[in-house]
């Protein structure tokens, strides 16, 4: 019995195995990418920007969002200190189409103290969001197909066993042409990232951590950013998550930002 025992695990490791090692680093960020998500959510956030001599800037954030099926909206708009308040910005994030395609984001920010908004285009997306060590790119999500992936191993974070891949854009004009992903092997979620220059150079490191199942859902509680060249940080700290909540699409709306609807 105990010989049948032993042989049945060594059989459904061996499959485990065989299928982990199966995986490629497409199938692995596809994974990542298909991590369920809630229609709609809302949420605070706190944003500690520290530069290199110390000094920390703390601002609060509110951000709302819904999935229509094709598209899914949602904002963020700053709530304190003052010289940001009332700041917002507006994504649709669309899905990918069946041959692999994916819409670029639309997205607009507004700004309060010129009362105007202004759409960020493509060229714009690599920019830093509102002085963050976040782009605009990183806000939204980004297409498989701009990307090659290749599986480099596995490799430990924190005591989570991930999955380790390389992403290559396929535009070499991207700010980060390079960027290397830890992948957790049980949930699929991100827990750390390496963002490479057009030199190859390490430019920025994601880290991400309290990450954890809210209502269902895989939620990642901590985002810190390093710019390791300019020696600044970010660290996007969640609160107050909610799934599932009533989310009136007129907010999800240029003209809602404009009107300060977002609260």
């Amino acid at each position: 019995m105990k010989k049948i025992i032993a042989l049945t695990f060594i059989f459904q490791f061996s499959i485990f195995n065989f299928f982990a090692q199966s995986l490629t680093g497409y199938d692995i960020m596809k994974k990542n990418d298909e991590v369920p998500q809630a229609k709609t959510a809302s949420f605070t956030a706190t944003m500690t920007l520290t530069d290199k001599k110390g000094q920390t800037r703390v601002r609060e954030v509110i951000e709302k969002s819904k999935d229509f099926g094709t598209v899914k909206k949602s904002v963020i708009v700053f709530t304190t200190p003052k010289d940001v308040s009332g700041v917002g910005y507006l994504m649709f994030d669309y899905d990918e189409e069946a041959d692999g395609t994916k819409k670029d984001t639309d997205s607009w920010l507004y700004l309060p103290a010129v009362k105007k908004v202004r759409r960020i285009s493509g060229s714009d997306s690599s920019g830093d969001f509102m002085g963050t060590d976040f782009t605009y790119e990183d806000m939204g999500e980004r297409g498989l197909s701009k990307d090659d992936f290749t599986l480099l191993g596995e490799e430990a974070v924190d005591g989570t066993e991930c999955y380790k891949l390389e992403a290559k854009a396929k535009d070499l004009k991207d700010k980060n042409p390079r960027r290397i992903f830890w992948i957790g092997k049980e949930n699929f979620m991100l827990y750390k990232g390496e963002f490479y220059d057009r030199q190859n150079n390490l430019q920025r490191e994601l880290f991400c951590s309290e990450i954890k199942i809210i209502d269902g859902f895989w939620t990642t509680g901590k985002m810190l950013m390093k710019n390791v060249q300019k020696n600044h940080t970010t660290l996007l700290e969640m609160k107050n998550v909610s799934y599932g909540v009533s989310v009136d699409d007129s907010l999800l709306t240029v003209s809602a930002l404009e009107k300060g609807r977002v609260r």
